[in-house]
This record gives C-alpha cells, structure tokens and sequence, in this order.
C-alpha cells in the first residue's frame, strides 16, 4: 500500500501524450493468480489500473512481503519479487526500453516517473527500517496510523474505519511475523480497547493517539 499521491492513470490521458499512452496495453489477472514470477522474461514497466497485486519475496516455503500494489502503483518486472493478484487485478503494461525512449523526450513524464518511484523507494526504505529496529508490535501500530492517515474514513461517533483487505496471515507476511503472533496482537489491542476487530481486514481505531 504504497499511496503514491500521484495518479499516474489521469497523467496519461492529458493531451499530448496519446503516443505514450497507446504504448501501455492492458492485461487482465484473475484473483489469487501468480502474475510475474522473479525476472519476467519480459522487460516491463506496469502500472496498476484496477484491483490490488502482492509483491513478495519467497524461499522454499517461506515467503516476505514488500508491498501491496494498488490503482496507480508502477512497478518493474524485473526484479527478484513474486507479483500475485490478490483480487481481480488489470495492469497497464509497457516495454521498458518504449518507456524509456519516451522519457527521454517528454519531461514532465520523467519528472512524474521519478516523484513515484522515489515514492516506491522511500517506503521501501521505511520496511527495511522497521523491520531492521523496530518489535512487532510498534511496526503494526505504525502500519494501521499509516494507513488510516491515507484512507481510513472517519466514523460519525468518532473514531476511524481502516478496511485492509487482506487475511490475517497478509498482514503478519506484510509486518514480518508470523499468522500467531499477529493474532495475539491483535486480541490485546482490541482487550485494551485500542482497537475493534470489524470483520477481515477491517479495524475501527477509537483513537489514533491512543492506539500508540
């Protein structure tokens, strides 16, 4: 959940960039199917136009979460990550050297390629951090004050909905921990009335403060 800020998607329908544009052609992922493995053979930048993909790590049978793409995340095939579609997911897809040439003609795409990718990389930089010095618990507070800053929607009575959408064992993948030590977590924030459990992947948050 990487919440960009910039929409990529309306950047490309502005007048001008039509060529640009009709180089990103659409392709359609069913849920929970793989949609890149590590190093595509295909070279490819793609931006998600609709749904919501995993990007993670796996060795053997254990698998890291990095992030969870959403509508206007970029991303390259061309890397050491698994990409999945955790629900029905379409992508615009464009050769990276097509993309390139254009950047080297079109300015303000280049400057809006890099606004997102720097975007990519400074929460790249925030997983390495907490995971690197921060307990497990202090990393799902961050995340849920993350998250409800960006799209968590503020209820009559106070307080604030965040609808992940993701399984208890996602969110532990996502934090590093385990499915078990998540729960616990989870079951004693919400015995200290820091949060409520409203179904999966949803959390009422009475009081952001609080929860920290």
């Amino acid at each position: 959940m990487m919440h960009t800020g910039i929409d990529i998607l309306a950047f490309l329908q502005q007048p001008g960039l039509e060529e640009l544009s009709q180089c990103f052609q659409a392709r359609s992922y069913p849920k929970k199917t793989e949609i890149f493995p590590p190093n595509h053979e295909e070279d490819m930048i793609f931006i998600v136009a609709k749904g919501r993909a995993r990007l993670f790590l796996a060795y053997e049978d254990k698998e890291f979460a990095l992030a969870i793409l959403e509508r206007g995340d970029v991303y390259s095939t061309h890397t050491r990550a698994h990409i999945s579609a955790l629900e029905d997911t379409k992508l615009l897809c464009a050769p990276t050297a097509l993309v390139r040439r254009h950047m080297l003609h079109l300015p303000e795409f280049t400057g809006t390629m890099v606004r997102v990718l720097g975007e990519v990389l400074r929460h790249s930089i925030s997983i390495i951090d907490d995971l690197a010095f921060r307990d497990v618990q202090t990393r799902l507070v961050r995340f849920l004050r993350f998250v409800a800053s960006q799209s968590g929607v503020s209820q009559p009575g106070g307080g604030t909905l965040v609808n992940l959408g993701l399984t208890t064992e996602q969110l532990a993948s996502l934090l590093g921990t385990t499915r078990q030590t998540l729960s616990t977590m989870l079951n004693a924030l919400e015995r200290g009335q820091r949060l409520e459990l409203r179904g999966r992947g949803a959390f009422f948050i009475p009081d952001l403060e609080a929860l920290s």
